[in-house]
């Protein structure tokens, strides 16, 4: 199980790099506002599954990888943002932080589904984390094809 999450983490942070990259070559074909709409939509949706996918591999360290997420999260939104104006920039950072907290928190419900009043034993603890895993990978390879076929058009 722990091979598989590192896995899919892998694959995630691959798909982010890859995204940042085909779409940095290509910025100067950007108008302000898709500029506006990649940093909210990359920075939220790569930083929320990274989020996710560290949180379920490391569920005993709550506060440090929590911490980190948001950090990482600010890290994701400041590079989507800066390809384009400082609006974008300061709306990256945000959205990363946000994003990085909202993987944290999707996690630390799917290792304790009591935690929002959801019944404890709704599915047992590997069946949510396998669920979760290959949720975030399809959001971020959806949010990715989005950005980039976008683009491309």
């Amino acid at each position: 199980m722990v091979f598989l999450l590192i896995f899919i983490t892998f694959i995630n942070i691959t798909v982010t790099g890859w995204g940042y990259f085909s779409l940095y070559q290509r910025r100067y074909l950007f108008s302000e506002r898709f500029g506006f709409t990649v940093t909210y939509l990359a920075s939220t949706s790569c930083s929320f599954v990274i989020a996710l996918n560290l949180f379920l591999l490391f569920p005993q360290h709550f506060e440090v990888v929590s911490t980190f997420t948001l950090f990482l999260g600010i890290v994701v939104g400041a590079l989507f943002g800066s390809m384009v104006n400082m609006q974008s920039f300061i709306a990256g950072i945000f959205n990363g932080g946000v994003g990085g907290i909202m993987g944290s928190m999707l996690g630390a419900v799917a290792l304790d589904p009591s935690l929002c009043g959801l019944p404890a034993d709704l599915w047992a603890e590997q069946d949510m984390m396998l669920f979760m895993a290959l949720l975030s990978l399809s959001i971020q390879l959806l949010s990715a094809c989005m950005l980039t076929l976008t683009n491309r058009l």
